[in-house]
């Protein structure tokens, strides 16, 4: 009763800060208040899992007191879709038991056992004890983990809350299209939106670190950005640029396309601008539409022009001014433990990505984390 009683505490302080027109906050974490290291897979399932049970208990608080009306007001949002609300918490639910039932050895530091076979009652019971159970050691990770929690369930709760009056990653339209969550466990997709950038700016510096390290991703650009430096280079120097990775489409211009009435001459602009370009090893067959909006129309005239819609699930933030590379780093590891699959949103456009990545990278060595290759998600 005292968790409910101080949850409710907090959604009616943030509520009021919040506007329908986006979001006021960002989910933001201090990673190094975790005292294991997680470069191996058991460290690596061991976080994972608990990562996932504070999850879970945060979610379920919210869940046994939010009714309509108090989600509207913890929202911001006037107008909310509790079918979508409602679709989005049993996916989740579905995400994460198949998540615990992927889990390899929790056997380090191990202090709370989890009911077989699983089912969400037992992981709801879980994490319902884990606060009383948790020792010294993890006791100010655990407070700040579900503070980030409290923050995260907001926003994907508020995506949920929206759609699809106003779509987005939350959830999908039609099956054909990519949000990483069909992926294998432990597979991670990198995709960049919103470049390319001038020579020599953000985009050849990411482009270069990604080499560095043997990795690669999908860079989906926008048609006046790729155009613009076409004509400063030539198409010799953008096919050098973009060798060790896959190109795709992010539109001609970052407009909501459902809104756009030229979205049918942004697609086909920046597909025949990018075929023209572009060698075909380095081509991917994908559309990324801006902040992630679309509609049944849009995806069937992609579908007839051998695109694909690929969104993502895992939100890195390194657009937002509120949070640093290092929280950028901080926030993508611990999405990473929660949903242990997906598309990672980065932007080519901004430094913050350049930055994190090794970060992350270097967490996450020998945990068998998959880093897939862009080249054959085309």
């Amino acid at each position: 009763m005292k968790k409910i009683v101080l949850l409710i505490l907090l959604f009616s302080n943030i509520a009021p800060m919040i506007k329908a027109g986006g979001p006021k906050q960002v989910a933001k974490i201090d990673r190094s208040l975790w005292p294991y290291e997680i470069s191996s897979t058991e460290e690596f399932d061991f976080a994972s899992k608990m990562e996932m049970l504070v999850f879970i208990d945060v979610f379920q608080l919210r869940d046994q007191i939010m009714i309509e009306d108090s989600i509207k007001k913890f929202l911001g949002v006037e107008k909310i879709s509790m079918s979508s609300i409602n679709l989005w918490k049993e996916q989740t639910k579905k995400v994460l038991m198949s998540n615990f039932n992927a889990l390899t050895n929790t056997s380090v530091h191990n202090f709370i056992e989890i009911p077989k076979p699983i089912n969400w009652q037992g992981l709801a019971n879980a994490a319902s004890s884990l606060e009383k159970s948790v020792p010294g050691n993890l006791k100010a990770w655990f407070t700040e983990a579900k503070a980030f929690y409290d923050s995260y369930i907001y926003e994907q709760m508020r995506l949920a809350a929206l759609f699809p009056r106003v779509t987005s990653e939350i959830l999908t339209l039609q099956n054909s299209e990519v949000n990483g969550f069909t992926f294998g466990d432990k597979q991670f997709l990198l995709t960049f939106d919103d470049g390319p950038t001038l020579s020599g700016g953000n985009t050849d510096k990411l482009i270069s670190t990604l080499s560095k390290n043997h990795m690669n991703g999908v860079f989906f650009v926008l048609g006046d950005n790729f155009n613009a430096r076409l004509k400063a280079s030539s198409e010799q120097k953008m096919n050098e640029l973009y060798n060790s990775v896959v190109v795709g489409s992010h539109g001609k211009v970052h407009n909501v396309h459902p809104k756009y009435s030229e979205w049918q001459y942004s697609i086909t602009f920046t597909k025949h601008l990018i075929d023209s370009v572009i060698t075909e090893n380095n081509r991917a067959g994908y559309f990324r539409p801006p902040y992630g909006q679309r509609n049944d129309n849009m995806i069937e005239f992609l579908g007839q022009n051998d695109i694909r819609v690929m969104l993502w699930n895992i939100d890195s933030q390194d657009w937002n001014a509120k949070i640093t590379s290092g929280e950028v780093a901080d926030r993508v590891i611990t999405l990473i433990l929660l949903w242990r699959k997906g598309v990672l949103l980065f932007h080519d456009s901004h430094s913050k990505a350049n930055e994190a990545l090794p970060i992350i990278w270097n967490s996450l060595k020998n945990s068998d984390v998959n880093w897939m290759d862009a080249k054959q998600m085309k």
